[in-house]
């Protein structure tokens, strides 16, 4: 379809260090005919103060983007090029990486569970095989705004997910993240969450 409408798509592959149970593989490795541009970052895997990111293209793009490219990047701190490439090219960066596959599963697993457990009106229709976060389905009558408010007052911070879709949202979703420093407290969480939605019943 891009190709025949002679487009490009812009591939951001932020989660890509974030694979869990799934091997990644971009579509920009299917690409043979330069429609696609793709974007891989370390500001989520390594740490916020890294903003360097990686563009890959081929064909006509690549040339289009690699001369606004140079001069470009004689702005983007030396610093940070050089930090970026130290993580790249150490033998630990692998390992990190394992490391961080493993939390974000065990994570994953204990934020699902936890709200199967407190939150039965709520729905997991899939759990996801990468990233960083949980989309739970709410019953159709939810108020999501009231109920992210009545989370927070609570103490627990959530996403409501319709502004997540690229169209009209398909239903009454959150967007949990489980990627905290603190997995034991999500036991809590979907207590207050069920508190919040309970709430709601009462009203």
């Amino acid at each position: 379809m891009v190709r025949g409408n002679r487009a490009f798509l812009i591939e951001d592959d932020w989660a890509h260090d974030f694979a869990i149970t799934t091997a990644s593989s971009p579509l920009a490795a299917q690409d043979d005919g330069g429609h696609v541009v793709y974007l891989r970052s370390l500001t989520k895997s390594v740490s916020p103060a890294i903003r360097v990111a990686a563009v890959i293209a081929r064909g006509p793009v690549r040339h289009r983007l690699m001369a606004e490219l140079q001069a470009q990047s004689m702005y983007v701190s030396g610093v940070l090029q050089a930090a970026a490439l130290d993580v790249l090219t150490q033998p630990g960066w692998e390992t990190h990486r394992r490391a961080v596959r493993r939390q974000l599963r065990a994570r994953r697993d204990l934020l699902a569970d936890a709200i199967r457990a407190h939150v039965p009106e709520a729905t997991i229709t899939s759990i996801p095989p990468g990233g960083l976060n949980l989309w739970v389905r709410m019953p159709d009558d939810t108020d999501i705004d009231r109920l992210v408010q009545d989370a927070e007052t609570r103490g627990l911070a959530i996403a409501g997910g319709g502004e997540w879709f690229p169209g009209e949202a398909t239903g009454r979703y959150l967007r949990l993240n489980f990627a905290g420093p603190d997995p034991a407290a999500y036991e809590r969480a979907a207590n207050l969450l069920a508190d919040a939605l309970a709430e709601q019943g009462s009203r």
